[in-house]
């Protein structure tokens, strides 16, 4: 049996229990980003059983320094053998896992289809930021209007660093493993998701200090939701 890392089977009951007050649809599909062992994705197939999971996980090109991969990915497409065993295998409403680099263009078994959710938790941190501007592009151009993304993890708000300093001491061991990692900014991704066509809609504060962001994809139809944002840079 695969082993689900402490804090995933910690975090993944409050998750859920959060779901279940926000997705606005009964029947649908979801995409989870870097769904890992699969520790979300067997609680989420078996709390929303009509709602059709794609798990996803990124393959590691072979030429990354061992550094740069992070506690997410592989080296090796097993990774996507052990979520069919905790997924498809088990659940009626989980398909087989595919490859995924949030990084770069989401690949065409992802985009020849349209979204109720985009899922992602515990990535942005440990990834570059080429990760964050992918997850939200990626997000914007397969979600359908009025679908949601939903980001769960740790974040800075308005700069800074919530708690009583631990996220502080773990953002700068991020970035000693690698600068280009660390703590993304709310507002930042905010600003990232209306220039993809998505407006932030919650901010909630979950346990540990950690954050789940829930961010609309703008109905193109509706002239109210229509922004065009400001531009994010690079940060």
């Amino acid at each position: 049996m695969t082993e689900h890392h402490p804090s995933a089977l910690r975090n993944r009951g409050p998750i859920a229990d959060k779901l279940k007050s926000l997705l606005q649809f009964d029947k649908g599909n979801a995409l989870e980003i870097a769904s890992g062992t699969g520790a979300h994705l067997e609680l989420f197939a078996e709390n929303f059983p009509d709602i059709q999971w794609q798990p996803t996980e990124y393959i590691v090109d072979s030429s990354l320094p061992e550094g740069d991969i992070g506690r997410i990915g592989t080296r090796s497409a097993g990774i996507l053998e052990t979520l069919d065993k905790i997924g498809k295998e088990r659940f009626k409403n989980v398909r087989p896992a595919i490859a995924l680099d949030v990084s770069k263009e989401f690949p065409q078994s992802v985009t020849k289809e349209k979204w109720n959710l985009v899922f992602l938790a515990n990535v942005l941190h440990i990834s570059p930021i080429e990760c964050t501007h992918g997850l939200l592009s990626g997000a914007g151009k397969v979600l359908k209007d009025d679908g949601v993304l939903i980001i769960y993890g740790p974040f800075k708000r308005d700069g800074q660093f919530t708690g009583d300093g631990g996220n502080e001491r773990f953002d700068a061991s991020l970035k000693e493993r690698n600068p280009l990692w660390g703590y993304r900014d709310i507002e930042f991704v905010a600003a990232l998701g209306k220039k993809n066509g998505l407006n932030m809609t919650e901010i909630i504060n979950m346990p540990a200090n950690n954050f789940m962001l829930c961010l609309e994809k703008i109905n193109t139809n509706d002239g109210e939701k229509k922004n065009d944002g400001d531009d994010p840079g690079k940060m």
